[in-house]
């Protein structure tokens, strides 16, 4: 199965993959003509033909296995460093210790490899191990014959010796200074691509951050200014209201709208400032502190099923028409087996359960028994609150059921809202913990 590569990942394939091609002619025809020579050393008759076996196997795995690219590059550098060093190490003893040998005249032309060895690591190493890497192999491929041009400095007359000379000298010296160019370059390169990944994570984390404000704040409403309007509006067109009581409603809805935005402005201010000291950290905050749409506020560091406990409580005492018509109260809230639970989770769901609870105030005519569970039951934690009311209207999706549908998205979870077939309904959450 063929791994998917990044982009820079797959140019550097191909090219390994042109240079091992490369490699595999160019040995090839190395060494049919060292067989076609009449007198030609035992290791000009191994080297060749073993470098180009090795690099036609390199070549398949790579073409077959393109995961295996870092695999192929290290072992690619390490047989070019082999049969370049090998060479020169041979040939410069050999030298040193028979005065009828010279150098330059047995010498294979490892000058050219050399270059293209160093070009090689430039493309294919990471800037951390390249610099270290290059000055060994100029140490191991130029050490031996330059050592031996200062102890015969007569083989340096001859073309041959001064063409050694400028290519492991000054050639392979400038290369190197190139590559420490390239390094200081590609880490500055590599910090200006670090910084703008930064820069675009903290564009994310700020939209998500403005998209979680304008679902909460949206959440508060719905659940606090919203539903006293849409039941004061039920009134009026009934005309089951005197004016006293409705100037009493106005009054109180018109504190529920500024009470909701003091606590959205509060919870700007408080993000906005930083944490200075250990009493800050532990007092409670807007962060961690959930308002309920009566107007109510709970510590969110308490464990979820005593959050869900005060949310039950302080929304089945809300004015709404359909809760003075209940009799029976079903309620438990098992502890939940789930340490990973945020701040922003339990925020969530004490939401959901407060506008599942207000829609049953709100819409459950004839209501008189109601049912709140929350449980674990076989790797869930289900969440439910069902009515024996009139059921559910026909109608297009509402916003709160979207909502209830995002937040069971990334919990994990499911969510559902349906008619019970004997009357009434049930919204039920649930999620893998």
């Amino acid at each position: 199965m063929s791994a998917i590569l990044d982009p820079q990942s797959t140019l550097k394939r191909q090219m390994v993959l042109v240079v091992l091609i490369l490699t595999v002619v160019g040995t090839t025809i190395a060494t049919i003509i060292h067989r076609l020579q009449l007198h030609t050393h035992p290791l000009h008759l191994i080297n060749p033909p073993l470098f180009a076996i090795t690099s036609l196997i390199l070549l398949i795995r790579l073409y077959t296995k393109p995961e295996s690219l870092q695999q192929v590059i290290n072992l690619s550098l390490f047989q070019s460093v082999m049969f370049v060093v090998m060479p020169g190490w041979f040939h410069s003893l050999k030298a040193f210790t028979s005065s009828n040998i010279t150098l330059v005249d047995n010498l294979p032309p490892t000058s050219s490899v050399s270059l293209m060895l160093m070009t090689f690591m430039l493309i294919t190493l990471r800037p951390q191990r390249l610099l270290k890497a290059t000055i060994l192999v100029w140490i191991g491929v130029a050490g031996p014959i330059l050592t031996y041009f200062i102890f015969n400095p007569e083989e340096l007359y001859s073309l041959r010796g001064l063409d050694l000379l400028i290519s492991f000298g000054p050639v392979m010296g400038t290369q190197i200074a190139l590559i420490f160019l390239h390094n200081r370059l590609q880490s500055m390169v590599e910090s200006l691509y670090a910084e703008r990944l930064q820069y675009y994570a903290q564009i994310i984390e700020r939209q998500s951050i403005r998209q979680k404000a304008l679902e909460q704040a949206f959440t508060q409403i719905h659940n606090g200014p919203l539903q006293t309007l849409a039941l004061l509006q039920r009134d009026v067109q009934t005309e089951q209201i005197s004016q006293t009581e409705f100037l009493q409603r106005l009054n109180s809805l018109n504190s529920e709208i500024r009470a909701v935005g003091h606590s959205l402005t509060d919870k700007d201010s408080t993000s906005s400032k930083s944490v200075s000291s250990l009493e800050t950290l532990e007092s409670p905050t807007s962060e961690n502190c959930l308002r309920l749409g009566e107007g109510t506020s709970i510590d969110l560091n308490l464990p979820l099923h005593n959050l869900l406990h005060e949310v039950y409580s302080l929304t089945l005492k809300r004015n709404l028409t359909c809760f003075h018509t209940i009799r029976v109260k079903v309620r438990n809230f098992a502890p939940i087996t789930q340490p990973s639970l945020t701040l922003e989770m339990k925020r969530d769901l004490c939401l959901w359960l407060e506008e599942a609870l207000c829609n049953v105030g709100k819409h459950a005519r004839g209501v008189t028994r109601i049912v709140i569970m929350g449980e674990e039951r076989e790797g869930n934690y289900i969440l439910k609150v069902q009515d024996n009311g009139c059921g559910l209207k026909p109608g297009r999706e509402q916003q709160g059921t979207k909502h209830s549908h995002l937040l069971a998205k990334r919990l994990g979870g499911k969510f559902r809202r349906e008619s019970v077939p004997k009357g009434g309904v049930i919204c039920e959450l649930f999620w893998k913990v």
